[in-house]
């Protein structure tokens, strides 16, 4: 079997090479039936989709419900994600400080940080204001953060939700409430537990994850 593959491959070598460059560009005609390429334009299919939707009215109904599940995310965003309250209480220090990228220039092109640089940006704006990251949604996390914004030296203290409403929040407190969306600060600043107080230490930022007492608790 194996000789007479060997062979069937020999014979069909030797009629390649024996076909001339000009039998290869010979035109044998056309073999069956051919059709031409009808393909619908994307827009029109997607124009003529959107006037049989508003014909029947789901066009209208899609839209509104588009709108109302915007407007709940925005009342209400996406829980941050793997932030916890907290359980064992953690404090530590975080460095700010960042090495630049490329050189930063001014608008006269001069040079005011070279590419390798370390900046702290403690070194030109303090952190003015306590930052208090909470569950929106607990009573005890917010009381909490309430009573730290009644410290005189931290009524600018801004209260930062990872879980909640911070309109519902906003209207309730009569206060700015902020929301840590998709979770930015949190995880630059390696929060894991709230509620969490963030306060600038020298030229680090003091972060500490709090442990709350319960009711009856010395």
């Amino acid at each position: 079997m194996k000789v007479f593959l060997l062979i069937c491959l020999l014979v069909q070598s030797l009629v390649t090479e024996a076909v001339s460059k000009e039998e290869l560009q010979k035109d044998f005609g056309v073999v069956g039936t051919t059709f031409e390429i009808a393909e619908e334009d994307l827009l029109d299919v997607i124009a003529t989709r959107l006037k049989k939707l508003e014909a029947d009215g789901s066009l209208q109904e899609h839209q509104q419900q588009i709108a109302k599940q915007a407007q709940e995310r925005i009342n209400r965003p996406k829980p941050v994600e793997g932030i916890k309250h907290t359980t064992e209480p953690k404090s530590y220090l975080y460095d700010p400080s960042i090495t630049v990228p490329y050189d930063l220039k001014d608008h006269q092109d001069r040079v005011f940080h070279k590419a390798g640089t370390k900046v702290n940006p403690l070194d030109f704006k303090s952190l003015s204001k306590p930052l208090l990251f909470i569950d929106g949604d607990n009573e005890e996390q917010v009381a909490w953060a309430m009573g730290q914004c009644a410290i005189v030296q931290q009524l600018s203290a801004q209260i930062i939700l990872t879980n909640g409403s911070p309109f519902e929040l906003m209207e309730k407190l009569d206060r700015p409430i902020y929301f840590d969306q998709e979770g930015t600060l949190t995880k630059k600043l390696g929060i894991q537990q709230v509620p969490a107080k963030v306060t600038q230490q020298n030229k680090h930022l003091l972060i500490e994850e709090i442990l709350l007492k319960k009711a009856g608790e010395k």
